[in-house]
């Protein structure tokens, strides 16, 4: 019988005596970054932050991904297309034509690869379409009024943020300038959000 045979088993890790121990941070911070403990720091997330419309790209990826529940008898979906049109209006159309400065600003271009956010957001809003998803109902009138100066997409875009506040919504414009957005609107007609 050898002497390793002689010593009985044992699925303690130190044995009697062993009063040192290594330190674990030595064996775990060896590999790249991905292998690294996360560190907790309360900031906006690099994607939300690079995006210039503001979205709430981690609210609406953490509905996706199936970590955040809707309420009880609304569909996934609709969350998620709630959640987007929070601060864009056209998620569909956003997630086809924009730059996505978010998904260079991903942190998983450190590890791998980036999340396909526009991929997700055109999900989101073709699928609202699809099933006829539509915005919340606007609060009643408060009586305040608001004027947007403009044309073209930015009619709507900054009247939603402003309209769940239940002001009425005058739209100015010079017909002339718009060069071919909506020209059946005239300066001075106003429209109920």
């Amino acid at each position: 019988m050898t002497e390793e045979n002689s010593i009985p088993l044992s699925y303690r890790r130190y044995q009697d005596g062993d009063h040192t121990w290594s330190d674990f941070k030595d064996d775990i911070f060896v590999g790249d970054a991905s292998d690294k403990c996360p560190t907790y720091v309360h900031r906006t997330p690099p994607c939300q932050g690079s995006c210039p419309s503001g979205e709430d790209i981690r609210g609406y990826l953490q509905i996706v991904r199936g970590m955040e529940r809707p309420p009880e008898g609304m569909a996934w979906q609709e969350y998620a297309f709630a959640r987007a049109t929070d601060a864009n209006p056209f998620p569909s159309m956003m997630g086809r034509v924009c730059p996505a400065p978010c998904e260079d600003g991903c942190n998983r271009n450190d590890v791998e690869d980036f999340v396909g956010i526009n991929a997700v957001e055109q999900f989101i809003g073709d699928t609202a379409y699809k099933n006829g998803y539509r915005f919340a109902e606007p609060p009643p009138l408060t009586g305040k009024r608001v004027a947007i100066v403009g044309g073209g997409s930015c009619r709507p875009v900054s009247s939603l943020p402003i309209a769940t506040q239940g002001p009425w919504i005058d739209y100015l414009r010079d017909t002339r300038s718009t060069r071919g957005y909506v020209p059946l609107w005239d300066s001075g007609l106003s429209y109920a959000a």
